[in-house]
């Protein structure tokens, strides 16, 4: 298996290769004897040619660049996309012909801004253009996985276990990486700016046709051809890029550079950088920042990102990406995070593409290991665990209701009857069943519930977590990030059980409870709750009662007489201590014993309860993500 990284940025753009199991870096694929080449794509006749070979082919036309940062408000930009990728992967095949032969994972960057259906439709473009196999993922969290694995930042492995925000400046746009304790807690854009070199770029091009006696016809021709104007942007770039490489040099001295457009006359576009003229352009309002300057951008954006790690403050900042060599950029981020150890990447115009590579790999691991836990689940053998740990749970939950039952129940409505709010023994039965539904629907407030899901849940994560083990072994995953222990509540001798307050096991409570009560009030609950109850009631009616009645009312009768209160207070007490005994808190108990054991509450227990935890488990295989074993 071979991982592939490919960071088409908006200025340049570069490809990392990591091979299964490897223990070095990933390696920076040479495209024309380059680590990276320009993002820019033209075409001569039928060929599509990307890089300097775009450039230095005068017969090219069709000549664009910063494509990736129109994506999202140009149509054009796929066609242009579509073509560098074509011909990116033309270039890596002139490399090599067998560059993409066997199985391969392929993973190219996006900013993380782009929402999902933006990133499926980049996806779709570059399987177009003959990449197969690719997934997009976020230049954020590929510089994340750099920052983590990566061995050329030379960080004691102790600082990056430290809270880490990872900083990736491109062309286009800034995206973040907030890392705590070695995982990625939160990843994006923090603000709506998308800040790049790029701009500086622009900003060049704009005071360079302001001060151009051509001007006119200069907007005229880059109107009519927006390849000129394409390769006049390209030269600005290189030269801040060789500004920005040794900033002291051309501290007073201008570095000086520029391209001559011939249209339909030669017009010479000349650049010009040192320190004043820097400070000018990024002192500058700019359009593309709604008339904001490049320096309130950038300051607005490090606060916003400051406000957002305040809780936990980096304590190592890493600057990634090609804009991070401008000096004013790294002062910047100095003043913000003045408590923080700042570091450059060596190579800052590699690190997305290693780290993008490093993505491939991790994600391809995690697809075999999330298949492996749905084969599990689709094996059957959690239901079945469950199947055969029910009466773990049934014999304990019997005992425990039989008594609130009796307690709770039958003698709360036994009180009202004696005290003539219910006309007659059968009238018992409505008051009984609704009552119990209401015991049954809070079966947290029941001390006693608690302890004895929370004991089934411990025996059945038991028989379960065994197999996840052995997925996490041979996963290499660290089995105590799968630990169902994680899903069992917290019980103190001073304290109610919190199994309810728990949100994974609350899904479990909260099926047991309905299953319970769905069986016990509905149908014939009525026999259930009242199990013993009218024999008790109309022997202690015809024991005590019958000199009252005489002879005017017979046995059938008894259950819808309405007796005198008088008459109920003496039954009352007569029968108090028979229907509290041990003897009818046993029947109920065997009665909820027998209802519980039958196939269908069974049924809909293994149903019910297999889906909830199924789902626990999957919230925490997809926690495995970042601490996954390289």
């Amino acid at each position: 298996m071979k991982y592939i990284g490919i960071d088409i940025g908006d200025g340049e753009s570069a490809v990392a290769v990591l091979e299964e199991d490897s223990i070095i870096e990933p390696v920076i694929e040479y495209l024309d004897g380059c680590g990276s080449i320009i993002s820019v794509v033209g075409m001569s006749g039928t060929d599509v040619l990307v890089g300097e070979k775009a450039l230095i082919d005068r017969k090219v036309v069709h000549l664009r660049s910063r494509f990736k940062s129109r994506f999202l408000s140009s149509i054009d930009s796929e066609r242009d996309i579509e073509r560098f990728a074509h011909g990116l992967k033309s270039a890596l095949l002139r490399e090599k012909e067998d560059f993409f032969d066997g199985d391969i994972t392929v993973a190219v960057g996006c900013p993380a801004g782009w929402k999902d259906i933006d990133r499926k439709r980049y996806a779709e473009i570059l399987k177009k253009a003959g990449f197969e196999n690719v997934h997009i993922v976020s230049e954020s969290r590929a510089a994340f996985f750099y920052a983590r694995y990566a061995h050329e930042l030379k960080v004691a492995p102790e600082m990056l276990n430290q809270t880490t925000l990872v900083i990736d400046i491109g062309s286009s746009t800034t995206d973040f990486a907030y890392i705590v304790n070695g995982k990625e807690s939160a990843v994006g854009t923090f603000g709506d700016v998308n800040l790049g070199g790029g701009l500086i770029e622009a900003g060049m091009l704009a005071r360079s046709i302001r001060d151009n006696r051509k001007k006119e016809i200069l907007e005229e021709v880059f109107k009519k051809s927006p390849s000129w104007k394409h390769r006049v942007e390209i030269a600005a770039r290189r030269l801040k890029e060789q500004y920005f490489l040794n900033e002291d040099e051309w501290k007073t001295i201008p570095c000086v550079g520029g391209e001559t457009v011939y249209y339909d006359e030669p017009v010479r576009v000349k650049f010009e950088l040192n320190e004043d003229i820097m400070d000018e352009i990024l002192s500058t309002p700019m359009s593309e920042l709604h008339g904001a300057t490049f320096y309130e951008s950038l300051s607005d954006l490090l606060r916003h990102t400051h406000q957002a790690t305040s809780e936990n403050p980096p304590k190592l900042v890493i600057l990634t990406g090609g804009a991070s060599r401008m000096r004013f950029f790294r002062e910047a981020v100095e003043r913000r995070f003045p408590s923080s150890q700042v570091i450059l990447c060596p190579n800052p115009e590699f690190s997305i593409a290693k780290g993008l590579a490093y993505a491939a790999r991790v994600d391809k691991k995690l697809e075999m290991f999330n298949h492996d836990i749905q084969a599990y689940f689709d094996s059957g053998d959690i239901k079945d665990a469950i199947h055969e740990s029910v009466r773990w749970l049934t014999v304990p939950l019997s005992s425990i209701l039989s008594g609130r039952i009796v307690n709770d129940v039958v003698m709360k409505v036994l009180a009202d009857w004696k005290k003539g709010e219910i006309r007659s023994i059968n009238d018992m039965e409505k008051p009984i069943i609704e009552r119990a539904g209401l015991l049954l629907k809070t079966l947290k407030e029941i001390p006693e519930i608690c302890p004895a899901i929370d004991d089934w849940c411990q025996k059945l994560f038991a028989r379960v977590q065994p197999q996840l083990d052995e997925i996490c072994r041979k996963h290499d995953v660290d089995r105590a990030l799968m630990s169902l222990s994680y899903l069992t509540s917290i019980a103190g001798p001073d304290q109610v059980n919190i199994l309810f307050e728990n949100p994974a096991l609350s899904g479990i409570a909260y099926v047991i409870t309905g299953a319970v009560s769905a069986t016990i009030c509905g149908g014939g609950g009525v026999a259930l709750l009242t199990a013993g109850l009218p024999g008790v009631l109309i022997g202690a009616v015809l024991g005590v009662a019958v000199a009252y009645l005489g002879k005017r009312v017979i046995a059938a009768q008894i259950n819808k007489a309405d007796l005198p209160l008088i008459s109920r207070a003496i039954i009352y007490r007569t029968f108090k201590g028979s229907l509290s005994s041990a003897r009818q808190k046993r029947m109920i108990e065997e009665a909820l014993m027998e209802t519980m054991s039958k196939p269908e509450f069974e049924r809909t227990l293994e149903t019910e309860v297999t889906i909830s935890i199924e789902d626990q488990i999957m919230k925490l295989a997809r926690n495995v993500e970042m601490p996954i074993v390289q």
